[in-house]
């Protein structure tokens, strides 16, 4: 028993440090002020749970009366949302910035178990969750307040928030630290793979649940209900009933703004009885993410390598072995007198100017890549220069083949400790502009071999788009880098961005011109004019710095 004690203290000991060290930084005031907006959304009908009716003349939407049920629950799932999809890139920087600080080193040495360490880690994630949830749900009481319907009631708005959010963020956390202490998916590459699996999880449960009536879903399927989009038809369906007797849709309610042109039709819903099954699908996601964590705690690295997906490949862990090679294998090389050295004086240190400083920073963002990178790198340029895959196709692929380089970008500097370096440097805008034109150069590598055929058919307007694109995701990159002193913002905002812009071709946010509907109009314009204010807010931030 007494040892059961001491390693619950140190599992306590190493959450309350984590959490506090979270909790102070500035950033945090960033995203709880982003998450009670969601609460202001939440009670004004901006983000909703609804049913659409499109069998008539005009579409019809029903959705609920903003009472605290009603509130409490799409606040919850608003939040289970945010956590199963973003949750992750929130959480992931705490083992980075233990291993960047040297303090896995440090816990290593102490008679803290890895097991212990990573659960301890694994409860202060569930805490920030906590506060970032209880945010929310405050928002939106505060919110209900002010325009919503019925009495404000905080046990039907906080309780669905906690119940609904909780679980899934045990389970992101879980996951959260089996990537991050795994080498391959530490980096980049497990950003990319963590959002590309939420989105094909989340949509492949809902895609099932259209071939079955809400009362005739079945338990596996319901049991696989992350975000609370099962529990919400069961418990508001009557209420649509009520307003919608003819009701005969699918088993699942859709979730967000709707459609600005629909006809509102709300229903009453003042709150009923949770099912069962659904306290059984809660608990199982916090076992999971225990499950993940124990996982975790075997590959683990204790001595914090910084080896990750972001770090060198095959060549390059060559090259680190050539030296032994070529050294003298008896060991009998002459030592050289310290007094016969000589060194060159150094006369000019403005040798090679920006050109040199261009070519150092394009060998530093290319260099250390998986071979597969360079693989599929060469298959895109040779696919989109002979034009045989369709420009949807080719264009959707090069635009995020190349988020493994701009992801560094701004990031690498502070994450190496060369910032103080550069900005005591007598040109310290000299290597922002250098690493901003490489950048640029992969951008245009990327974006002009798959987009030159319709600059070839557009003319002026094709152009306008490629250079906005040029433009705009390099600058992003940087910009995000250097103020967040992150990768993960950039590749969160980046795969958005994309997965709905170009991979589903919404015209208004498809700044790669995967759609023919953005040339000739404003959007490539826009995307190019915010490019331009993201690098003048690259530089006002490294005016700061100097």
């Amino acid at each position: 028993m007494s040892g059961e004690r001491h390693s619950l203290r140190r599992i306590g000991h190493v959450a309350r440090a984590d959490f506090l060290q979270r909790i102070r930084s500035r950033k945090v005031l960033v995203v709880l002020a982003v998450i009670a907006y969601f609460g202001y959304l939440v009670n004004v009908g901006s983000v909703e749970i609804f049913y659409q009716d499109s069998s008539g003349d005009h579409l019809v939407q029903y959705t609920g009366e903003p009472t605290s049920a009603y509130v409490g629950l799409t606040a919850g799932v608003t939040g289970a949302t945010i956590f199963f999809l973003a949750g992750y890139y929130f959480l992931s920087g705490s083992l980075e910035r233990d291993r960047r600080t040297d303090v896995d080193r440090l816990v290593a040495s102490t008679g803290i178990t890895t097991w212990e360490y990573l659960f301890g880690k694994w409860l202060s994630h569930i805490g920030f969750l906590g506060v970032v949830l209880a945010t929310l749900g405050v928002a939106a009481v505060i919110n209900h307040l002010v325009h919503g319907t019925g009495t404000t009631d905080p046990v039907w708005i906080l309780g669905p928030v906690f119940l609904l959010g909780v679980p899934v963020g045990c389970l992101v956390a879980g996951v959260t630290l089996l990537f991050q202490s795994t080498d391959r998916f530490a980096g980049t590459i497990g950003n990319v793979v963590y959002f590309f699996a939420a989105v094909i999880a989340l949509t492949t449960v809902l895609a099932a649940s259209h071939e079955y009536a809400p009362t005739e879903i079945p338990l596996w399927l319901r049991l696989s209900d992350t975000v609370g989009m099962f529990v919400s038809v069961e418990l508001t369906y009557d209420a649509l009933l009520s307003v919608w007797p003819e009701y005969d849709g699918t088993g699942i309610a859709s979730f967000g703004a709707g459609a600005s042109s629909a006809e509102i039709v709300r229903f009453h819903w003042d709150g009923s009885a949770w099912p069962r099954w659904f306290y059984a699908n809660r608990v199982g996601l916090i076992l999971m993410g225990v499950v993940l964590t124990a996982v975790a705690a075997v590959t683990h690295d204790r001595f914090g390598s910084d080896s990750s997906s972001d770090g060198a490949g095959i060549i390059a862990r060559l090259g680190c072995s050539l030296p032994s090679i070529r050294s003298d294998s008896s060991g009998n090389s002459a030592v050289q007198n310290v007094e016969d050295t000589s060194l060159t004086p150094v006369t000019d240190r403005n040798a090679g100017g920006l050109r040199r400083l261009v070519l150092q920073e394009l060998r530093l963002l290319v260099r250390g890549q998986p071979w597969w990178w360079y693989a599929g790198a060469t298959v895109i340029g040779g696919v989109g220069l002979t034009g045989s895959a369709t420009t949807e196709v080719i264009v959707s692929i090069a635009a995020m083949w190349p988020i493994f380089l701009w992801s560094s970008m701004g990031f690498r500097p502070m994450r190496h400790r060369m910032t103080p370096f550069i900005v005591s440097s007598k040109q310290p805008y000299g290597q922002l502009i250098a690493e901003w034109t490489v950048g640029v150069l992969v951008a245009a590598a990327f974006f002009g071999v798959s987009l030159w055929p319709t600059v070839a058919d557009t003319g002026t307007g094709g152009a306008v788009v490629l250079v906005s694109a040029i433009i705009f995701v390099p600058s992003l990159a940087q910009m995000l880098g250097y103020w967040t002193g992150t990768r993960r913002l950039f590749e969160l905002t980046y795969l958005l961005l994309w997965y709905i812009g170009p991979l589903n071709q919404v015209p208004a946010l498809d700044f790669a011109g995967v759609t023919s509907e953005t040339i000739g109009t404003t959007t490539p314009l826009a995307f190019g004019g915010m490019g331009l204010a993201a690098l003048v807010a690259t530089f006002t931030h490294r005016y700061h710095q100097t």
